[in-house]
Parts: C-alpha cells; sequence; structure tokens
C-alpha cells in the first residue's frame, strides 16, 4: 500500500488541526463528465465535515476545468487502474473513517448521515446501506444491492460472501481498512469485495442499514457491460474465490471453497446470477463456517 508522504497531490486542503470525522474519496478515469455530478452529489450530503479527496487516474479531471473548493485535493495517477486508485486515495485519507464513489455514482443526502449514525450507535468498525442501481439513460433499475439482506442489523462473513456491498454504500474505520491491506490491486475484478471479506475474517464488527443511501449508473462503456459482454462474470468470480481462500480462517476459506463450487455448477452471466444460487446457501456456509476453528488469519496485506 502506497505511503501518503510518497502520494503525488496538489494540495488545495485547508488542513484543520484536528482530524476529519470522515474522508470520502472520489475515483475517475477520463470521465470528467460524469465525475462533475458525483462530486455535485458529495458537495450536497448533509454531513459537512468532511474531507474530500478526487483521485484523478489518468489526468482527464485536472484537465477538465472543474474547480475544487479550498477544502478539496486532487491525488494524481497514471491510469493505475481502480485498486490502486482507491488506495491512492486511502493512503492520503485523514479522516477516522472512509467512504467512497466512483465516478460514476451518485451520493444520496443523507448518505454520510445515515451510514455514521449507525456505526456510532452499533459500534460498528464497517457499515453498509443500499445502492439503487439505475442503467444510464434509461428510466429502467435493477434491485438495490446487496439483494437478499432484507432487514438491518449485524452482519457476518457469509452474509458478505453471498451479498457483496457496493462500494459506494460503505463506510470502514480508515485503519480497519489500511490494516488488512486495502484494495486488492492484482484482482482484474472484485477488488473492493475481496477488502470486504478480509475484513470479515478478521472478526471485523459489520452492520447493514437497510436504506437506499447512493446510486449507481450503469453505462453501455463501464467495466461491469465489459464483463457482461465477454461473458466473464463466472471466471472473474472464480477468481476472486481462488484468490481469497488461502487467507482466510479455516472456517471461512471452507465456505469459501463451497460458494465455488456452487459457482462452478451453474450457469453465472451476471453478479445476480451469482446471488440467485449462493445466497440460498447462507444459513448452510454460517453453519460449516461456525463449526470449524475460527482463527484470525495472516491479512494479504504482505501480499498485494
Amino acid at each position: 500500500m502506497p505511503n501518503p508522504r510518497d502520494v503525488p497531490t496538489r494540495l488545495l486542503f485547508s488542513w484543520r488541526s484536528v482530524s476529519p470525522e470522515v474522508t470520502a474519496v472520489i475515483t475517475t478515469h477520463v470521465r470528467p463528465l460524469h465525475v462533475h455530478e458525483a462530486l455535485t452529489s458529495l458537495r450536497a450530503e448533509t454531513f459537512k465535515e468532511i474531507e474530500i479527496i478526487v483521485v484523478d487516474d489518468g489526468g482527464a479531471f485536472a484537465a477538465s476545468g472543474i474547480e475544487l473548493d479550498s477544502e478539496e485535493r486532487i491525488v494524481s495517477g497514471e491510469s493505475l487502474g481502480v485498486a490502486r486508485a482507491r488506495n491512492l486515495g486511502l493512503a492520503a485519507a485523514r479522516g477516522e473513517f472512509i467512504i467512497f464513489l466512483d465516478d460514476d455514482d451518485v451520493a444520496l443526502p443523507h448518505r454520510i448521515v445515515t451510514l455514521l449514525g449507525a456505526a456510532r450507535q452499533s459500534g460498528a468498525t464497517f457499515c453498509f446501506g443500499l445502492t439503487r442501481r439505475i442503467v444510464a439513460g434509461t428510466p429502467m433499475s435493477l434491485a438495490s444491492v446487496p439483494t437478499h439482506l432484507a432487514s438491518s442489523g449485524g452482519v457476518g462473513f457469509c452474509d458478505v460472501l453471498t451479498c457483496a456491498p457496493h462500494i459506494n454504500a460503505v463506510l470502514v474505520r480508515t485503519d480497519a481498512l489500511r490494516a488488512v491491506g486495502g484494495f486488492d490491486e492484482q484482482a482484474s475484478h472484485f477488488d473492493d469485495w475481496s477488502a470486504w471479506l478480509r475484513l470479515a475474517d478478521q472478526g471485523t464488527t459489520m452492520w447493514n442499514v437497510n436504506d437506499v443511501v447512493a446510486e449507481w449508473r450503469l453505462h453501455a462503456s463501464g467495466l461491469s457491460a465489459e464483463i457482461l459482454t465477454i461473458r466473464a462474470m463466472k471466471a472473474r468470480l472464480i477468481a476472486l474465490l481462488d484468490r481469497l481462500e488461502p487467507y482466510l480462517s479455516p472456517g471461512n476459506a471452507h465456505a469459501v471453497a463451497m460458494a465455488r463450487r456452487i459457482v462452478l455448477a451453474n450457469e453465472i452471466i451476471t453478479y445476480d446470477d451469482y446471488v440467485n444460487v449462493v445466497a440460498p446457501a447462507r444459513d448452510v456456509l454460517h453453519s460449516v463456517s461456525r463449526r470449524l476453528n475460527f482463527r484470525p488469519s495472516n491479512s494479504m496485506a504482505s501480499h498485494t
């Protein structure tokens, strides 16, 4: 993970004597029009005491002429990929908690207020809400993610294994995310899901809020569309599970191996296909994970 002192930054931030409670990171790659909407939505959140960092992965944001406020700053990347861009934001963050927004996402006004309130009330390190999926340029929408988690409350490893929270609806303690190595830069997809599962494997207290707090705009040119076009979802899921398994506690590693067998036995074209075949087995996965001795394993921090 990069050292904050090594991050190339153009500082536009009026440093406070006290660290901010929340750092909000927007990652963008050559989509200045989209990132402007994301940034506007972040500025409109009702929680105002935040540090805003834009990770410009490729230089298009800097060239776009979009002006930042005095308490916002930009971190420059060189087309490093989304996981590395997120890690740059994580390394530069000063907040107790951190929350992310991709350039095709929109934060709803109550997002941080809702998730931070849940974190404070529950004592959780990791809180997440629902993300509404919108097909850009159409009135169409898909079911909000994560699906199959119907009520608010505490969740564990197998819940996150069966239903991945979208990154724009996750609030996590910055130090905890750093401690597991941040986002997996070797992963071709699901670098955020990998981080959530490594956090869960360490026994992190996690809390689900049954409220839509953000929107994910699905574009024809986006990564998710590309995965569908080349029918690569199943291979990407197998790659995620294979990479995770050696670093997990015995019970959770066994649950991942079971999920892998379910994926191999079914036709998986979309993320929803995965959830629909794995979520019904969640109780069995929980039982297997609990039955085996739980021992927090070494994180992937030294392996990524």
